[in-house]
């Protein structure tokens, strides 16, 4: 759980994100899947939320004027109740929040060491992974958004999506979490932000980096997901 003196984990990031530097917002780009935010020497993606978008003409109020803005003033959305401004925030995050490239060569389920019978709660589905998972013989449970978080109070192992720093769950989910020996954020969103997680269950964080960004570039456009942008990101983990 957190100690006294530590932030809640959107403000760590927004406080990490801004240590680690910013510049001058090139191009936005709101993807299907994905959202892209490109600075002059960088770019970094997050999970596009379509949840509880605005209806009407007018999805996004600031389109058409992200282009120039400073990357600090996208920091500062993240979590906030829009969610495409939330993943515009965290986008922009991952583009200077770079993990040395020791973490690139990790590999997750290696790092967890699973054992069979355990119990694993996954925070979203994350369908790739499940064949992996069961391989292990690990008893699988599924906790879909909407429903009780509940089980992450009984497992061993807890795998929770990234997005849930964008719709800003993630403090109350890892409120949640009371004997687990591992506890995982994950998935393309993830920020490097290791210190924003002292203090939390979290043990470690699996992310992506774009490592060739004309590719996910025109995946994004085109409406892909994880799964099609595949070789255009390279995974990394950390340890928190």
């Amino acid at each position: 759980m957190e100690s006294d003196d530590t932030l809640p984990v959107i403000e760590g990031i927004k406080s990490e994100a801004t240590g680690s530097g910013g510049g001058t917002v090139s191009e936005v780009i709101v993807g299907l899947g994905f959202s892209m935010v490109y600075l002059e020497e960088s770019c970094g993606l997050a999970y596009t939320l379509r949840d509880n978008l605005k209806t009407g003409c007018e999805a996004f109020d600031e389109a058409g004027r992200l282009a120039g803005k400073d990357a600090g003033e996208l920091f500062s959305w993240i979590g906030g109740s829009s969610p495409i401004a939330s993943a515009l925030g965290l986008a922009a995050a991952n583009a200077v929040l770079n993990p040395p490239r020791g973490c690139l060569e990790e590999n997750l389920f290696d790092a967890l060491s699973l054992q069979p019978e355990e119990k694993v709660v996954t925070i979203g589905r994350f369908k790739p992974m499940e064949p992996e998972l069961a391989r292990f013989g690990v008893r699988l449970e599924v906790v879909e958004w909407g429903e009780s978080p509940e089980p992450l109070s009984r497992c061993d192992v807890a795998l929770i999506t990234a997005t849930s720093i964008i719709n800003n769950t993630i403090d109350t989910l890892l409120e949640t979490v009371r004997n687990a020996r591992e506890v995982v954020i994950l998935g393309p969103s993830t920020p490097y932000t290791p210190a924003a997680f002292t203090g939390t269950p979290v043990t470690r964080l699996a992310g992506s980096i774009v490592s060739d960004p004309g590719r996910a570039r025109q995946v994004v456009c085109e409406g892909g997901g994880t799964r099609t942008l595949g070789k255009a990101l390279s995974r990394w983990v950390a340890t928190v």
